[in-house]
């Protein structure tokens, strides 16, 4: 095995003197050191390890970093007792570890997850053997403490360790939420991504229960996916709960959940939604903004869209959002998202539980006096229903409807200088 002097050679020399000193510091307690009692001094070689010290060049594997700072022998018995403390019994619990983010951060953290990284590949240490405590407790270190190793073992944790990745994300996320928090580390795992929707049933329903600093974009990410994982009769009751509490005065935050409610259950909030957004450009915007992310939601195949649920959107949105094409000739934003609500309408078709079809919808739809703007489309996507009832496999996309739109002229848009 090549020597750590000859391979870092300008490294080597450098901490020269810190070597020289730790033989002189921790050659007399080497005992406490292998047994990983004296967590204080393997801290310092944990963060090492873990790339959290400017003067060590990071590029150098982390278990070559140890040997750069202790003598070889030091060096083993400090694996040694990186090994001891991963071999305790009790580690601090998720309410202790959240309070030292707050306060005193925890030496054994760091040393946790050094040891995880530097056993990864030791089938004694495999994520299916680690006893369950070890596991949430190395989950909350990893989002409690920033480092720059990637900690390669969670994402199998996640995946094998389910029932304690479920506990230790909820108590560490609720003590976060108790310390008034509007971050949660470890959140934009869940919501950016659909790896963990297995995991999201379960995590995302308390936060949201208690979550009342979330940020509206945060809020939205949140709804979004609750509403592609989590049980909807569940999620609903939440919602029923945060209407009852959340300020409507603040329309931005208030609108996401009345509009995930409305989506869950059209037919009891489709007054209170039509009487809460009135003609308020306000509280629309993030209306259209929402819903277009929740139908166009490709991951999503348990929400439902039946007419009356767009036809009741459309009454609210098209009278305040008329089209507009940006300097290229192209819809805007908002106008795109409209159009997709036409969209939806047109290819829904008429299923079996609905009380009405589409057709009985739309027709009611034209009678509305706010849309005799859209009458002309309404009466295009009335001749696409015997297709779409006939042979939904063949109904247009989004694109080819839009521009079939455009063609014909149905969209008289209004041009927008400034965009």
């Amino acid at each position: 095995m090549t020597a750590i002097e000859t391979l870092y050679p300008l490294d080597y020399r450098e901490h020269a003197r810190t070597r020289f000193e730790n033989d002189q510091l921790l050659l007399p307690v080497i005992d406490k050191i292998k047994s990983g009692q004296n967590i204080e001094q393997l801290e310092r070689f944990a963060k090492a390890y873990l790339g959290m010290y400017l003067d060590i060049d990071n590029t150098i594997p982390p278990h070559h970093r140890i040997k750069i700072l202790a003598n070889p022998s030091l060096a083993e018995d400090i694996i040694t007792g990186f090994e001891a403390v991963l071999n305790q019994a009790v580690f601090p619990s998720v309410q202790e570890i959240t309070d030292s983010m707050f306060t005193e951060e925890r030496p054994e953290g760091y040393i946790l997850l050094a040891a995880l990284d530097l056993f990864a590949d030791d089938p004694r240490y495999a994520v299916t053997e680690l006893p369950s405590q070890t596991v949430i407790a190395a989950v909350c270190f990893h989002y409690a403490y920033k480092t720059e190793i990637q900690d390669k073992w969670l994402s199998s944790v996640m995946r094998q360790r389910k029932l304690e990745t479920i506990t230790a994300f909820t108590t560490f996320w609720q003590a976060m939420i108790e310390h008034g928090t509007d971050h949660l580390p470890g959140l934009y795992q869940f919501i950016d991504h659909s790896d963990y929707d297995s995991l999201s049933s379960d995590v995302l329903l308390p936060v949201l229960n208690s979550w009342t600093s979330v940020r509206k974009k945060v809020l939205s990410k949140l709804l979004l996916t609750a509403l592609r994982t989590t049980n909807h009769d569940e999620l609903l009751k939440v919602c029923e709960s945060a209407l009852s509490t959340w300020n409507q005065a603040e329309p931005r935050r208030y609108i996401l959940w009345l509009a995930t409610a409305f989506l869950l259950a059209p037919k009891i909030y489709e007054t209170q939604l039509l009487n809460y957004t009135g003609r308020t450009k306000e509280k629309i915007i993030p209306l259209v903004d929402f819903v277009f992310l929740a139908l166009n939601d490709v991951n999503n195949q348990h929400l439902k869209s039946e007419p009356q649920t767009l036809a009741v959107l459309l009454r609210i949105i098209a009278p305040k959002i008329t089209p507009q094409e940006d300097r290229y000739g192209q819809l805007c934003d908002n106008s795109r998202k409209l159009v997709y609500l036409f969209y939806r309408l047109a290819i829904t078709g008429s299923h079996k539980e609905s009380d009405e079809t589409t057709v009985q919808v739309i027709e009611r739809l034209k009678q509305v006096r706010v849309m005799k703007l859209y009458t002309p489309i309404l009466d295009y996507i009335l001749t696409l229903q015997p297709l779409v009832n006939t042979k939904p496999d063949q109904s247009l996309d989004f694109e080819s409807f839009a521009n079939q739109l455009i063609e014909r002229k149905l969209i008289k848009a209004r041009i927008k200088r400034y965009d």
